[in-house]
């Protein structure tokens, strides 16, 4: 045992990476099986509902997942306070803060459905999405109730993928979501065999996931955890605006995020046409292959990062973001000579000739990658840490400034100027000074050895370690 360390802290940092290992390795599983059923029920749905009708259930599909910000990122600080209490061994901690969050993202869903209820029926969805006499509005519009419907139920039973990664148990997340994925391939199969509606073929498929995390949410607090059970006493209001308070900045950096990659298209497609869609497109999902590795690693880094810092187990911190970095940094650069290599030549086979982008916009992409790679890193320590309200602000200007510039470029060098829009606001804006912030934490906070002060009379709590299990 190291100097300075306490009894149990060896065991724990070994529990820890061992979680973390399972994490990675399940999310895996899960993004390879999702992909390979995506590739099975992709095309099962487009001969069933044929070109016009599959394209209004992708139109809704896509637009339902901004349902998601209406959780006004109450879900991303629910993490930090399950991981602090799996640290502290407070139960009474997580379920104060697990009954909060609980309480504020049914109202909101509460809310948001009546709004929606009255929004639906007033809305002309055929003028809205350019159909054809031959599609029946009204199933149209049932469709789109019933996505409203199945995202809003999963905002209160998404929580319990919140739990799960604050106790560091995304593996069972990832369990669920696999069980998911499968259940939908089967509901779509069922439904195109009993020739159902398009909203009961919405329920049937893309409505797994929800009724997944509700039946595991049930499970969870329920039985495997009970010291969690929403009780009315636990109703606090100062709770209440912690969450909000912290939440805020993951909601702002959320729709930073959601402007910022959902407008490139739409910039290309008005100044360009939608012929130039294509390569930007087909180009920055292969490029976007890169990310793979981080999307499966920060998940579990995340409520990791955040329980180490309630023990003040800086020095752990400290050689994992160092060797995540570099190892990850690695994997990166080498996605990316290849694809600077062979990308052209892969999109050609995959995608066709009209996919091919120039050079410049590939090796733009593959740039954009790299830098987006080592600001995730940052991004996942500032979120454990709770430290992102200077980041939300910068991400918001930021985003404003992409749009300009994307905006202003496109039209003098054509979608290599959208590309290059995003590049130069995030290093002007986001990249330096969220790097600086990170540093500040490194030279006075997260010193190897030193003490939480904030946290120390709560880590002399007697009692073993709760591990979840």
């Amino acid at each position: 045992m190291k100097r300075g360390e306490s009894p149990g802290q060896q065991p724990f940092q070994s529990s820890r990476i061992g979680r973390i290992g399972r994490a990675v390795l399940s999310g895996g599983l899960a993004r390879v099986l999702s992909s390979a059923i995506t590739l099975l029920s992709l095309p099962l749905a487009v001969r069933y509902l044929g070109g016009e009708r599959y394209g209004v259930w992708a139109t809704i599909t896509t637009t339902a997942v901004w349902v998601n910000l209406l959780d006004l990122g109450i879900a991303n600080t629910l993490t930090n306070k399950i991981s602090r209490a799996y640290a502290l061994h407070d139960k009474q901690y997580a379920a104060r803060y697990f009954t909060n969050a609980l309480l504020l993202t049914s109202v909101m869903a509460g809310l948001a459905g009546v709004a929606g209820a009255g929004l639906l029926g007033a809305v002309n969805w055929t003028r809205l999405l350019h159909m054809s006499a031959s599609v029946n509005s009204t199933e149209v519009r049932h469709t789109m109730a019933a996505a409203f419907a199945i995202m809003l139920l999963g905002l209160p039973c998404g929580l319990v993928n919140k739990l799960l990664a604050g106790y560091q148990e995304v593996h069972r997340s990832n369990f669920v979501a696999c069980a998911a994925a499968v259940a939908g391939l089967c509901g779509l199969a069922s439904g195109i065999a009993l020739r159902v509606s398009m909203p009961m073929l919405f329920v049937l498929s893309a409505g797994c996931l929800t009724f997944g995390n509700l039946v595991m949410l049930v499970v969870v607090v329920g039985w495997q955890k009970p010291w969690l059970r929403p009780r009315l006493r636990l109703v606090e209001r100062r709770a209440m605006r912690e969450l909000l308070s912290s939440g805020s900045a993951f909601f702002f950096i959320q729709v930073a995020a959601v402007v910022v990659f959902s407008s490139d298209n739409l910039v290309v497609s008005h100044y360009l046409g939608p012929a130039e869609v294509t390569p930007y497109s087909v180009s920055w999902r292969l490029v976007g292959f890169t990310a793979m590795l981080p999307s499966l690693v920060f998940p579990a880094l995340w409520p990791a990062y955040a329980e180490a810092h309630a023990r003040h187990d800086h020095g752990w911190i400290r050689r994992t973001f160092s060797l995540t970095m570099w190892g990850i940094i690695g994997f990166n650069l080498a996605c990316s000579a290849f694809l600077l290599v062979a990308g052209r030549g892969l999109i050609r086979l995959w995608a066709g000739a009209a996919a091919v982008p120039s050079r410049s916009l590939l090796a733009a992409m593959c740039l954009w990658m790299l830098i987006s790679g080592c600001m995730s890193f940052e991004s996942c320590l500032l979120a454990a840490l709770d430290r992102t309200r200077a980041q939300a602000a910068l991400s918001i200007v930021a985003a404003a400034l992409n749009i300009f510039l994307s905006v202003m470029w496109v039209q003098r060098v054509g979608s290599v100027g959208v590309i290059a829009g995003t590049i130069i606001s995030y290093l002007v804006v986001l990249v330096v000074p969220q790097t600086l912030i990170v540093r500040n934490l490194w030279r006075k906070e997260l010193v190897a050895g030193k003490p939480d002060l904030r946290y120390k009379r709560s880590l002399k709590v007697p009692g073993r370690l709760v591990t979840g299990d």
